[in-house]
């Protein structure tokens, strides 16, 4: 990105930030001393900014946690802004200390943006004595690591390493290789953290504290890869170098640091006694040394105590740990009663806040409270829930996703046995509750985002321009770094972009609804608006326990649980559809076993009406099968167009999850236009031509609209589609992210990758796509198939039909005619295409190869049961005319000829 955008970039961040800071920071509890008063006035008088500034952070300096709000009122009560370089050089100063006195305190949101003032206002006029790298740059590249956002983090700690490096320092290139292993440790990514480490250990020195630092990161890597006896020994060299230097501030916190993680090994490794001694060490040198600050780092310490003492079977004291913990976090609650949980209002995005919840959960359902246990699971939920609206990258959403996702089956797996325990169905209402928090969560974050910010905004709005530009510049980098050479300097690029967009997005959250917390109350009001004949089948995948809620409108009507020793659905799909028909062809018998195993593990007891439809809700594997192709009988059948498939017994369609399915069901969509895309094969792709003209042909003849075939079908006239397009058809090669890590759709120039739809804002109600494996993708926790059809969902789609695995091009021509044949006579695409298949079969019913579910079973839909309407091709007058001119002398020419012939044969007498 040019230095020119960064640059407006940093002047709108930095001045949003300021007014926003103000705005929140709540006055000073305590009164000014008078003699305080009289000095500040008397500077205020002299004009003299720059002391007035450094007078106010000296008084903070002796109580920050009560004096805080006073720190962040400076920019309000000065009486002007900077005009000298020292005058600038304090503001900047006052900015970072309100970063780090907001960080002690435990406010990480309000210290982040603090931080990120400081550093957009450095960044638009360079300081050359602002110490940018310690008094911003590591501890803000710290905070995104706290926050979970390691995206972010890593991105400032390589901007650090640069100028460490331009400076030749030793000591800041150590201490930020430091930090960027803690981050990559932080992302699971434990090569790349032991890389960083090893190139730390290298440039400090070995008689320094920060040597000792860098040990004790070393032994917390060794001990996420379980070599528990080499983290031990490492963790006591770090303990032993770190208690040479107690007399430096720095060293008493990161001594600390190796005390927690020494406590953490003794942990694992059931030395308990020795884990608890360790810990509560770290906890006493903090409160000795940190009386009024590093509250997250405390709070964190009583989870870790927490923990250790549910190990050892001591719930009730594990307990109080626990609730320490919250309310060293949240001073404004100070419950004695360690059982209750706190309101949602008081919950904020801190991970160690949601940790403390979860542990209060565990314990309680040890102690036998689960409706408590429950309540505290729950509220753990609302607690990340808003931790990952603070996220920017979609990368970091997941991951806090799946590292949730053995809490989410514990509570689910708690609220099951309870209900079954007590036949309580408030246990169902909170089973459902929190499959609805951990299902689709970030997709619908997508689509709430891209469908709000067109309106958000008046168009000529400076934010939004600098915006939109910054998504294509990220779009055209990412483009770029598929084929660049010098891979380092396009990523540079696209990292600052991606920055730079994450900053201006925080000021675009403020124009944009801020959505409640999902609760029992919204879960019922949407149960109750779903269609009268609509059943919903959540399909709940656990590592040993799957389940199936069935919900209609007039609630939650039973919860079934899946047989765990279902064939391996991965496996299954593997060998039977993956890769191509052969073995269905030939082991016929084999596959109709397999499959009819799989549908009693799943559905043993479920009862189909074919007066009803059914929204599945897949979950985990699940949302790899083709649920039309499942087998309901055991008795196997010569006749493959007699087998007893789903599809006979039901109307299926799909949703990524309850919530979601009613926001695309409840929105309006475009007018109804139509727009294809056809494309037999890319401009100089090495692949095989499709029959796409058969296709093209045929819906022409059926359908009118704005028709793109092989040349015309490019990249850009994909990008100007216009937001009034109702339906989108695509007919093209595709590759899914399951076979490769840029998933995209075939256009004639080039690729349109998955990452295009990243910032694309177009609500279609309907997007059928006649590509291979467009439903398939690498699974995301919670979240479905990373496939291209969950890309154009996120975008705003409406419904979307797209397949699971390579489908036969013959076949897809003729189902997808079909299909459009049945869409304007149908109640909604989910029929449509439902009868579509049986029409197909039945034309194929002689062709027994054609009767097998490779062929016609990978087509699926997912979304909205609305109407559709589709604009058909009508002849106009001229040729009504010209129909008629013709028709006129040959009506007269037969008329003639046949009274010629009645005359011939009666002549007269």
């Amino acid at each position: 990105m040019d230095r020119c955008l960064h640059k407006v970039v940093c002047y709108i961040f930095f001045y949003t930030l300021i007014a926003a800071g103000v705005a929140q920071a709540s006055p000073d509890s305590t009164s000014l001393p008078p003699h305080l008063v009289k000095k500040l006035n008397n500077l205020r008088q002299k004009d003299d900014l720059e002391y007035w500034i450094y007078e106010r952070m000296m008084y903070v300096e002796k109580d920050p946690p009560a004096r805080i709000g006073f720190l962040m009122h400076s920019q309000q009560e000065a009486w002007r802004t900077y005009k000298t370089y020292y005058e600038r050089l304090a503001w900047f100063d006052l900015l970072s200390v309100q970063g780090y006195y907001q960080l002690q305190t435990g406010n990480i949101i309000a210290s982040i943006n603090a931080y990120e003032a400081a550093l957009a206002f450095y960044e638009s006029y360079p300081l050359p004595d602002a110490n940018i790298i310690e008094t911003v740059l590591k501890p803000l590249g710290n905070n995104y690591t706290r926050l979970s956002d390691y995206n972010t983090a890593l991105f400032i700690h390589h901007k650090t390493m640069a100028l460490a490096r331009k400076v030749n320092n030793n000591n800041l290139i150590a201490s930020t290789y430091s930090n960027m292993a803690i981050c990559a440790h932080s992302q699971d990514d434990l090569p790349a953290a032991t890389t960083y480490c090893q190139e730390g250990l290298r440039f400090a020195s070995p008689q320094t504290a920060l040597y000792g630092l860098l040990l004790s990161t070393r032994a917390n890597i060794l001990l996420a890869q379980q070599r528990y006896d080499s983290a031990e020994i490492i963790c006591r060299l770090a303990l032993k170098k770190l208690q040479q230097h107690q007399q430096e501030a720095p060293a008493l916190y990161w001594h600390a640091g190796a005390l927690q993680t020494a406590a953490s090994i003794a942990m694992q490794m059931q030395h308990y006694s020795q884990a608890m001694t360790y810990a509560k060490q770290a906890a006493q040198l903090l409160q000795d040394h940190f009386p009024l600050t590093r509250q997250r780092e405390k709070a964190k310490l009583q989870v870790l105590l927490g923990d250790i003492t549910l190990k050892t079977g001591n719930s009730k004291q594990a307990l109080r740990y626990y609730h320490q913990a919250l309310q060293i976090l949240l001073p404004g609650w100070q419950q004695a009663n360690d059982k209750l949980v706190p309101e949602t209002a008081q919950l904020y995005s801190e991970n160690t806040l949601a940790d403390a919840l979860f542990g209060k959960a565990s314990a309680l359902a040890q102690l036998h409270q689960p409706q408590q246990a429950l309540q505290h699971y729950i509220s753990g939920f609302w607690a990340t829930g808003k931790l990952r609206k603070e996220l920017f990258y979609t990368e970091s959403k997941l991951k806090e996703i799946t590292d949730n996702r053995l809490r989410v089956e514990a509570a689910i797996k708690l609220a099951y046995n309870q209900w079954k325990t007590t036949n309580n169905r408030q246990y169902l209402q909170q089973l459902l509750l929190i499959t609805e928090l951990s299902r689709a969560q970030v997709l619908m974050d997508e689509r709430q985002s891209r469908l709000a910010m067109p309106g958000a905004l008046p168009a000529n709005d400076s934010l939004l321009k600098q915006t939109k530009h910054l998504q294509q510049a990220i779009v055209y980098y990412q483009h770029e770094l598929l084929q660049a050479k010098d891979k380092k300097y396009v990523t540079n690029l696209l990292q600052q972009a991606v920055y730079d967009l994450s900053l201006l997005n925080k000021n675009m959250q403020q124009h944009s609804i801020n959505n409640p917390a999902l609760t029992e109350q919204t879960l019922n009001n949407i149960i109750q608006h779903l269609p009268a004949r609509v059943t919903v089948l959540e399909l709940i995948a656990g590592a040993d326990s799957s389940f199936i809620l069935e919900l209609t409108s007039k609630g939650i009507q039973s919860i079934q649980v899946i047989d765990s020793a279902h064939p391996n659905i991965p496996a299954f799909i593997h060998h039977w559809f993956t890769n191509g028909p052969t073995a269905m062809m030939n082991q016929p018998q084999d596959f109709y076993n397999d499959c009819y195993k799989l549908y009693h593990a799943v559905f043993k007891n479920q009862t189909w009406n074919k007066d009803r439809r059914y929204i599945l809700v897949p979950d985990g594997a699940f949302n790899y099968l083709p649920f039309d192709a499942l087998l309901t009988n055991a008795a196997y059948q010569n006749d493959f167009s007699q087998w007893p498939y789903l599809y006979k017994q039901a109307t299926l369609s799909q949703a990524y999850s309850l919530v979601t399915w009613f926001q695309q069901q409840t929105t309006q969509y475009p007018s109804t236009t139509f727009t294809g895309f056809f494309v037999s094969k890319g401009k100089n792709a090495q692949q095989v031509a499709l029959d796409i003209e058969a296709e093209h042909e045929a819906l022409s003849k059926k359908i009118t609209g704005q028709y793109y075939t092989n040349t015309a079908a490019t990249w850009n006239a994909f990008n100007t589609i216009s937001d009034s397009t109702g339906i989108l058809h695509i007919s093209t090669h595709a590759v899914s992210s399951a076979s490769d890590s840029f998933p995209y759709l075939q256009l004639y120039d080039k690729p349109f990758y998955l990452f295009d739809l990243r910032y694309k804002h177009f609500s279609p109600a309907l997007i059928v796509l006649s590509a291979c494996k467009t439903a398939d993708g690498a699974p995301l926790a919670g979240e479905g198939l990373n496939s291209i059809s969950r890309g154009f969902t996120a975008a705003g789609a409406g419904g979307v039909i797209s397949s699971l695995w390579n489908v036969n091009d013959k076949t897809a021509i003729a189902l997808m005619q079909c299909f459009y044949e049945q869409l304007p006579q149908q109640a909604d695409p989910a029929i449509a295409l439902h009868t579509a298949k049986q029409q197909w079969l039945l034309e194929e019913k002689e062709n027994a190869t054609m009767q097998l579910p490779y062929y016609w079973a990978g087509f699926i839909y997912s979304g909205h049961l609305q109407k559709i309407s589709v604009p058909a091709v009508r002849a106009n007058k001229r040729q009504y005319w010209f129909a008629l001119l013709l028709f006129i002398p040959c009506a007269w020419y037969f008329a003639l000829r046949r009274r010629k012939k009645h005359s011939e044969s009666h002549p007269a007498k």
